[in-house]
């Protein structure tokens, strides 16, 4: 097997665990090979084994399984930037808060065994596809695997989102702002703004308000076969957009944003002892006995 590894090396401790789980994934008779872009970095020294480096693309075609080193957002950028060529990903946390990682720096040589023994399965979730069109012709597209959120930017305005689900009006969202969310996401941006949490094996859009102007304006989760399109009832200045809370950029109010399921299919690694409802209970506190 050949694993590649890459991950947040701004953070200091990305070279401590690079240096810790080379010897250990080779010791288990694999390959294993590290993304380039870690040489950028002014500490690319303190790579102390001899682990060989690759362009990320390449080490995206080459590898068997991809290892991400930091945080929720290395993870999502990682699943972000290998487009259509998926491969099963595995994040090994060193950040705070975080559903995504199912591996740390104290069990990760644990993860390697269960990866060598072929102890593992698979969990496929579902990205959003967003495509973007202005009345001046200008398109483009992006693929989320949280969330796409447009707000009101700097502007201190409301803004007025009117929606339509497969064609179908549904409402005309007066807000600082509209977050669509995958299941993977729903315990991101959409939670902090009052949206529902939902298990990653179903497949479903939400749309979830931010500090909606009106008290009847709740979230609503959509199956994820419907096509949801969003546009702006005014000629607004500032208007923003933002991919997984790592991409963001300027909109124009003639913009209008067509949001659904995306071809691509993100494969994460699920270890044994780990799963879904025991993350979520850590994460959130849950003890069970709270009046």
């Amino acid at each position: 097997m050949i694993i590649g590894l890459t991950g947040n090396f701004r953070k200091s401790r990305f070279y401590e665990i690079v240096n810790s789980i080379f010897p250990v994934i080779v010791n288990a008779g694999h390959s294993c090979f590290i993304s380039s872009d870690y040489e950028e970095d002014e500490d690319a020294g303190k790579v102390k084994v001899g682990i060989d480096s690759l362009e990320f693309s390449e080490l995206v075609e080459t590898c068997d399984i991809i290892l991400t080193i930091g945080g929720d957002g290395t993870l999502l950028s990682t699943a972000r930037r290998m487009e259509e060529n998926m491969k099963p990903i595995l994040g090994i946390h060193i950040g705070g808060l975080g559903f995504l990682a199912e591996s740390t720096r104290q069990t990760m040589a644990e993860a390697i065994e269960y990866i060598s023994n072929q102890n593992y399965s698979i969990e496929n979730r579902m990205m959003l596809s967003l495509h973007l069109s202005s009345l001046n012709g200008k398109s483009g597209g992006y693929h989320a695997l949280n969330d796409i959120v447009v707000d009101h930017g700097h502007s201190g305005r409301i803004l007025k989102t009117e929606i339509t689900v497969s064609g179908e009006y549904l409402n005309t969202y007066e807000s600082d702002g509209l977050i669509f969310s995958t299941p993977t996401g729903s315990t991101a941006y959409s939670l902090s703004a009052g949206g529902p949490i939902i298990t990653p094996t179903i497949d479903t859009i939400t749309v979830t308000p931010i500090c909606p102007h009106s008290l009847s304006a709740r979230p609503i989760v959509l199956p994820a076969n419907e096509i949801i399109e969003a546009s702006f009832t005014e000629d607004y200045e500032g208007i923003a957009c933002t991919i997984d809370g790592q991409i963001r950029f300027a909109i124009k109010g003639s913009t209008k944003l067509e949001i659904k399921k995306s071809s691509r299919i993100i494969q994460f690694i699920s270890l044994p002892g780990n799963n879904y409802f025991h993350t979520l209970r850590s994460k959130m506190g849950w003890t069970g006995n709270l009046r």
